[in-house]
């Protein structure tokens, strides 16, 4: 096990392009596209596409996508929301009619509208240069022809077959009664027809064709989806969120994303000198659990959908409103925040090209495999981010119909005089936000490159076992036994957690320094990073 303060693996180092993924199958497929001239975006379409074959578990053309691009020739950061929306029939009227408290975790009910693929044409439309049927052609390949699988995705398939009932799903990912070992090729042919299909006739495919039926017929009796929620279903362009940090911009993805979450707390952190404590001391521990504790707090008050809801970004990115929360903070003890009052798995991978442009891309079905319901016939899991919708009549993300769910996925830019400085995306559902505060806060207050950023020890507040807390801080056990203690005579319940814990997120990210790209994958999950 190497010492605190080395990495696993290398910095990758590259010049006229990057791609560090969750696969390296996908960063291969990114990397031969940069090699033939392509852009950001059309590596970008590569790399998720192979991912959505070779990480079906945690990604796929069933699920929703967002992604920042940085556009060299404009210095200007974009925001592409790729996210579906809920089911025309779905309410709390209709829930309660059913008989249903809540929404569960698997099954139909959870399914909205797969938004990645027409937010992959969105892209490659705006800043793309090379046809979707060629993009896809490496997926295509994998798909059908199969490829060795993970310990990874083996570990998820084992994990769902007991509980999930669904027939096409079992069929797929167990072909021989059992979740397929390491190494054994995962074959996935109905999946390389669909993509087939879409590389010739496009996203209408998803939204009004073959699979658009294919997806309705499924969900039509126990899901809220119809085929005109698919048929309405529209991505949009608009503006990233960001803050000032020590000189840098930090963009995020805004609402319904939690991306709002992470830039609260980098406001938080600029009022102290967190430079000045030794990195995974507990002075350093303490105070960026405490101000992602703060930040959390705001989070699970505001954020929902903007078209339906009133979200104060403004304000709560407001720096005088930092300052006012930063009062709360007590160096001597751990502390329970309330929500402020202003005047809510995954893949993550970074693409930069040659031209300047940089994009990090979150794209998910939440947990594991999603909702676990495959569309028959057409090899398409579908994603269960509707189980993130709150029963309660007054919040922000309460459950209607036609309505985005509060995302927990989020990507970051960071950029400097208008340059990147940085791409960063990370799995890890709802400890997504606190990740990107550790990560980042590595790479612009330590100095550390993007390799070690990623692979420094992380910490995840939850509970994961009954009886638990729920303010559990799960801190990744290569910080010394001394730290433990000191963070628990501070009243934190701490624990620690495997020296390489996978629930501490996947992360991915490049940096830009003097014209060197340099790529830091996740040594917890399946990734790498790849430039030349």
């Amino acid at each position: 096990m190497p010492q605190l303060g080395y990495s696993y693996r290398p910095v990758a180092l590259g010049h006229d392009g990057m791609v560090a993924s969750a696969h390296p199958l996908a960063t291969l497929a990114g990397v031969e596209v940069l090699k033939a001239g392509g852009t950001a975006a059309d590596a970008a379409v590569a790399t998720n596409a192979v991912l959505a074959v070779t990480q079906p578990n945690n990604c796929g053309v069933g699920g929703d996508i967002f992604c920042l691009y940085y556009e060299a020739a404009t210095r200007r950061v974009h925001f592409l929301n790729g996210a579906g929306r809920s089911g025309s029939r779905a309410g709390l009227p209709e829930l309660r009619r059913r008989g249903m408290e809540g929404l569960p975790t698997l099954g139909p009910a959870t399914v909205s509208v797969p938004g990645c693929v027409r937010g992959w044409v969105m892209l490659l439309e705006r800043f793309g240069t090379r046809p979707l049927a060629e993009l896809l052609g490496p997926a295509i390949h994998y798909a059908e022809r199969g490829f060795p699988i993970t310990s990874n995705v083996s570990q998820s398939i084992a994990e769902l077959e007991p509980q999930n009932p669904d027939p096409e799903w079992q069929r797929i990912f167990c072909p021989k009664g059992r979740a397929p070992d390491l190494g054994e090729l995962l074959l996935q042919p109905d999946l390389a027809r669909t993509l087939r299909d879409l590389a010739v006739e496009g996203p209408d495919l998803f939204y009004r064709g073959r699979v658009a039926e294919a997806i309705a017929r499924r969900l039509e009796r126990d899901g809220f989806l119809t085929a005109d929620d698919l048929a309405a279903h529209a991505g949009e362009w608009g503006e990233p969120i960001a803050t000032t940090y020590r000189g840098r911009m930090i963009y995020q993805t805004p609402p319904p994303t939690q991306g709002l979450a992470a830039l609260l707390g980098f406001n938080l952190l600029e009022g102290f000198p967190l430079a000045r404590h030794r990195v995974h001391s507990v002075e350093h521990l303490h105070l960026l659990i405490e101000v992602v504790k703060l930040s959390y707090a705001d989070r699970d008050r505001w954020i929902g959908d903007p078209e339906h809801a009133r979200v104060p970004v403004g304000s709560l990115l407001d720096k005088a409103y930092a300052a006012l929360r930063r009062r709360e903070f007590d160096p001597k003890k751990a502390g329970s925040y309330a929500p402020g009052e202003p005047e809510g798995d995954t893949t993550g991978f970074v693409v930069a090209d040659g031209r300047g442009n940089v994009i990090s891309v979150i794209q998910s079905l939440f947990n594991a495999f999603g909702s676990g319901v495959v569309a028959p016939g057409a090899g398409v899991v579908l994603q269960n981010r509707g189980r993130h919708f709150s029963v309660e009549p007054s919040h922000p993300s309460v459950f209607a119909p036609r309505k985005r769910p509060f995302h927990t996925l989020i990507a970051s830019i960071v950029t400097r005089d208008e340059r990147p400085l940085l791409g960063f995306a990370t799995m890890g559902g709802n400890g997504q936000a606190m990740f990107h505060v550790q990560v980042l806060t590595n790479v612009l207050d330590y100095g550390m490159d993007i390799q070690e950023a990623i692979e420094r020890p992380r910490f995840l507040i939850g509970a994961f076992l009954p009886g638990e807390p729920a303010d559990t801080i799960n801190l990744e056990s290569r910080v010394p036994p001394r730290v433990f203690a000191g963070l628990a005579r501070k009243g934190h319940h701490v624990k620690p957690a495997p020296a390489l814990f996978y629930k501490v997120g996947h992360a991915h990210g490049v940096v830009v320094r003097d014209g060197t790209l340099m790529g830091g994958a996740d040594p917890r999950g399946d990734g790498v990073a790849l430039g030349f």
